[in-house]
């Protein structure tokens, strides 16, 4: 049954799919630079401020943390494990840059941002030797000594505590797992600091900065758990958001942030535009809250185009107009607008699902993470009972068995990645048609393979696609379809679309029948290419599919789901409504002899149809009752009837075995 959406999700996405599709191929477009344009300004192992700043493979400290950061988060940190171990090692040997004090905790949480994203987040990650662990240590008490002198809050050279440094130094402690006993601290300092800021906003005060009210709020939002904030502390974490949004000038971007500190050589510091987007961005508890500012997000993206440089060819770059001496675009900026687009790419992801859902009228259900995708925590019963299916070259395979390796498996050790943008590699099999008579729990089937993954089960029935009448079905279709093509994280299960994809060539074929087959064609390929999503089609009528849409190469996996075995059946313990009935103990009780005949009359009974028959074992008082009992129910099961009115010498069972050898 259809559900409306609530209020909640009607106004949780401020602008429709069209929108939504703009913006991600805007995102797209300039991203698809990024790797040129960071070259642009490299220098040896690492990167300058600059470019012409290019002395003997020196580097910048903040700017190649801030390149390394942008080009690990999309995956395009490309370098050589040599490679990567000498900027990290380059990078350690520095205890100062831009003129400040030695050992200050802007520069010291660069490099350890820097170093953490080469130990943890690259295909060649960095392992520092013995020599350099110890600078890593130092690094690391510095950061916590400054928080401890601030009672919370980080500073430079006597300026008050910045929410900016703070979170820059209170992120990379926490991913380094030094924050420790100073969570608290930093904690309280950022609450009060919350209440201030919003009382100058209050009273109208001209020293209030929507750059602090950013970083203050993902300070809380990170530090502290979800079930401790209190409705009133809730209502101030949404006043922070508003306050940064409302800031937003008409162009796109904010006014300039009150001063962090003060470079020696060039002037104050200031926060930037698209740094302090790509930290509420990857927030993850702020996701949910940030979607209705999809408009000013999107407002942000397209100021990018009127300043951007365009240096040579493929080459993209931005400055941060702190410094008006310094012409020309910076390497630190450039890399935090990539690294913004990114950022911003995801939550359109999410946006997008949700329109997906919205869409269909369905909500969109809560999905959990798994720390552990094992194969035991797959489908176990007795939640799912086991059948067998027979294949050429491995005849009477346990389902279980064969969908774990040839499907779950390769798509649960690649799951994860793709909440991050990347892809199903090439070869993942991504798509299955799960055929077999009615009642064996295809669609649950599916529903256990998006359980295991992480993601929520979308259904597709040929209702949603019929919801305009027959003359709207074709542009119905075009719109879910292209909704799915931008997609990613949800197994899609198309269910009960036997009739629409019936065999365009066959006497029962309809014409909206045959149109639809010729409109899904193309547009499966598709989402098939795109390798973001899973999709299923579950049919009991496999035989009467059009060739073109179960051929090899369409769907990766096509699969006979069956009754589940005896064995299964026998082992539960918990049948019958109250989840405390067993078929063994119960067959034991009456002392029924457990024959061939019996066991295989069991074993062609659907799960509803032994869970009857259970039930009625439990009433009965005797083997031959129950025998009685169990040849009334296997007379009337599913695979004893005829497959349809016009077939009527032919059974589920017959049907069956015909079309077992359509798995592959």
């Amino acid at each position: 049954m259809q559900t409306k959406r609530s209020d909640r999700e009607a106004n949780s996405i401020p602008f429709g799919f069209s929108k939504l599709e703009s913006l991600r191929l805007l995102c797209r477009q300039i991203q698809q630079d990024q790797v040129t344009s960071l070259n642009h300004f490299k220098s040896g192992v690492g990167f300058v401020h600059v470019s012409g700043e290019k002395k003997d493979g020196d580097i910048s400290v903040s700017s190649s943390a801030t390149c390394v950061l942008s080009l690990a988060a999309t995956g395009e940190w490309k370098a050589s494990n040599e490679e990567t171990t000498a900027l990290a090692t380059k990078l350690l040997d520095k205890d100062k840059s831009a003129g400040l004090e030695p050992d200050n905790p802007f520069t010291a949480a660069w490099i350890l941002d820097a170093v953490t994203t080469l130990q943890l987040d690259t295909a060649e990650s960095y392992a520092p030797d013995k020599a350099y662990v110890s600078r890593i240590e130092h690094k690391e008490k510095k950061l916590r000594e400054a928080i401890k002198e601030g009672k919370g809050a980080v500073s430079i050279a006597g300026y008050p505590g910045s929410p900016y440094l703070t979170q820059l130094v209170v992120r990379v402690l926490r991913r380094r797992k030094r924050l420790e006993d100073l969570s608290d601290l930093v904690n309280e300092w950022a609450w009060q600091e919350i209440t201030r800021q919003l009382a100058l906003v209050q009273t109208k005060g001209k020293s209030h900065d929507a750059f602090a009210f950013a970083y203050l709020l993902m300070l809380v939002t990170s530090g502290t758990p979800t079930s401790k904030i209190s409705p009133e502390r809730r209502s101030m974490q949404r006043a922070c958001l508003r306050t940064v949004f409302h800031s937003q000038l008409p162009d796109g971007t904010w006014p300039l942030s009150r001063p962090l500190f003060h470079y020696p050589k060039v002037g104050n510091a200031h926060c930037y535009d698209f740094e302090m987007l790509t930290q509420l961005l990857q927030e993850p508890e702020l996701q949910e809250v940030l979607l209705p500012y999809l408009p000013n997000l999107s407002r942000a993206a397209n100021s990018l185009l009127g300043s951007v440089y365009r240096l040579d060819k493929n080459v993209q770059a931005w400055a941060s107009g702190h410094h008006p001496q310094l012409e020309g675009p910076e390497s630190w900026t450039t890399a935090s607008v990539y690294h913004f687009l990114y950022r911003l790419d995801r939550l359109l992801a999410e946006a997008v699902r949700r329109e997906l859902f919205r869409h269909l009228d369905q909500p969109l259900p809560s999905s959990s993470k798994k720390a552990l995708k094992i194969e035991a925590q797959f489908a176990p019963p007795p939640g799912f009972l086991d059948s067998r299916l027979d294949l050429l070259e491995s005849p009477g395979l346990s389902l279980r068995q064969f969908l774990w390796e040839k499907f779950v498996h390769p798509l649960a050790s690649q799951a994860d990645s793709i909440a991050n943008g990347r892809k199903f590699q090439k070869g993942t099999p991504t798509s299955a048609i799960f055929f077999g008579p009615p009642g064996t729990s295809k669609t649950e089937l599916s529903k256990k393979i998006a359980d295991f993954l992480g993601w929520p089960l979308l259904t597709i029935d040929p209702s949603h696609l019929l919801r305009r009448g027959m003359e709207g079905i074709q542009g119905e279709a075009n719109t879910t379809f292209r909704i799915l093509e931008e997609t990613e994280g949800v197994v899609v299960l198309f269910d009960e679309f036997d009739e629409l994809v019936r065999e365009r060539g066959s006497l029962g074929s309809q014409p909206f029948s045959r149109l639809l087959t010729t409109a899904m064609l193309p547009k499966l390929t598709s989402i098939h290419k795109r390798a973001s999503l899973v999709f299923i089609i579950a049919t009991n009528h496999i035989g009467e599919f059009d060739l073109a849409i179960r051929r090899r190469g369409r769907f990766d996996r096509v699969v006979q789901v069956m009754p589940p075995t005896y064995e299964a059946k026998i082992a539960k313990t918990d049948w019958g409504p109250q989840k405390n009935l067993s078929l063994r103990a119960r067959l034991e009780e009456l002392e029924v002899d457990v024959t061939e005949q019996v066991i295989r009359q069991i074993g062609e009974l659907t799960f509803d149809e032994c869970e009857a028959f259970v039930v009625e074992l439990y009433k009965v008082q005797t083997s031959q009752a129950a025998a009685t009992a169990l040849a009334a129910i296997w007379n009337q099961c599913t695979l004893q009837t005829s497959v349809s009115p016009e077939e009527q010498n032919m059974t589920w069972a017959d049907r069956c075995r015909a079309e077992a050898q359509l798995s592959h």
